[in-house]
C-alpha cells in the first residue's frame, strides 16, 4: 500500500471507549470489583479471592481480565452462609443436649438381657467370695 492510498475512516474518539469509561459502566450497572465487594462481604481483598479460586465464594463475572460481582450475588452468598450456619448451630445444640456417653443398640431388649445377666453374675461372685 502506497502512502498516498487513502485509508479507512478512523471511528470518532467518542466512540472508542477507555479502560475507565469501561469500569465506570460496570459500576453503574451495580458491578463491584475486588476491593467493593470484600469491603461489603467484611472480609479482606484476598480471602475473596481465594474462595473465587477455590469455587466457594459468591457468583462473580468475568468480563475480558476483570471480575465483577453483582451485589444480589453477594446479598444471596450471605444468606446462604446465614442459613449453613443456623443448621450447624442446631445441630450443635441438639449434640450438646445428649449426654456424654449415648449408647445405642439394634435390639435394646437383648440389651436389657446382656446387662441384666452381666449386673446377676457380678452378684454371685461377689456373694461367692464374700465382699
Amino acid at each position: 500500500m502506497s502512502r498516498n492510498a487513502q485509508r479507512l475512516p478512523q471511528p470518532d474518539r467518542l466512540e472508542q471507549t477507555s479502560g475507565s469509561q469501561r469500569i465506570s459502566a460496570c459500576v453503574r450497572r451495580g458491578l463491584m470489583r475486588y476491593e467493593e465487594a470484600a469491603d461489603y462481604l467484611g472480609i479482606a481483598k484476598g480471602t475473596l479471592a481465594n474462595w473465587v479460586s477455590q469455587r466457594i465464594g459468591p457468583r462473580s463475572i468475568k468480563i475480558r481480565s476483570m471480575r465483577f460481582f453483582r451485589q444480589e450475588d453477594l446479598d444471596v452468598f450471605i444468606e446462604e452462609k446465614l442459613a449453613e450456619t443456623e443448621r450447624f448451630e442446631k445441630r450443635r445444640r441438639r449434640q450438646r443436649g445428649q449426654g456424654a456417653l449415648v449408647l445405642t443398640c439394634r435390639h435394646p431388649d437383648l440389651f436389657l438381657f446382656f446387662v441384666m445377666t452381666l449386673a446377676l453374675a457380678v452378684f454371685l461372685f461377689t456373694s461367692v467370695i464374700g465382699f
